[in-house]
């Protein structure tokens, strides 16, 4: 979601932007959230297998898929770098904030993603 200083309502809003979990239904969290300083551009981490990068469209009103980039595990941190070339990702087998699920089949490390182009 997108929110304005001034409603009290979100500006935009993508619902189950990472999509939902086959077990239960439930939409997967978004566990690392990262921006570009004064662009539209939005990183967005979960447990899905992916790290998303949106863009904020036109005053605000709606935010839009620009890529996904595939990344297994959790995504508990998410960066990048101020010239917008690269995106650092922390991913582990388990949420930074508990374990209520854990995915053994993947090793905990830094991950670098560079970005071609941007627009």
């Amino acid at each position: 979601a997108v929110w304005g200083a001034v409603r009290k309502k979100p500006l935009a809003l993508v619902e189950c932007c990472h999509g939902r979990d086959p077990v239960n239904k439930e939409p997967y969290w978004i566990s690392a959230l990262a921006t570009l300083h004064n662009t539209d551009m939005v990183a967005t981490g979960s447990r899905d297998g992916f790290i998303r990068v949106w863009a904020v469209g036109q005053a605000f009103k709606s935010i839009n898929l620009v890529n996904k980039l595939e990344m297994p595990g959790f995504v508990n941190t998410l960066s990048i770098c101020s010239d917008g070339r690269l995106i650092v990702a922390g991913v582990g087998q388990e949420h930074r904030l508990g374990r209520w699920w854990v995915d053994k089949t993947v090793k905990n490390r830094i991950h670098l993603h560079k970005i071609s182009a941007i627009d």
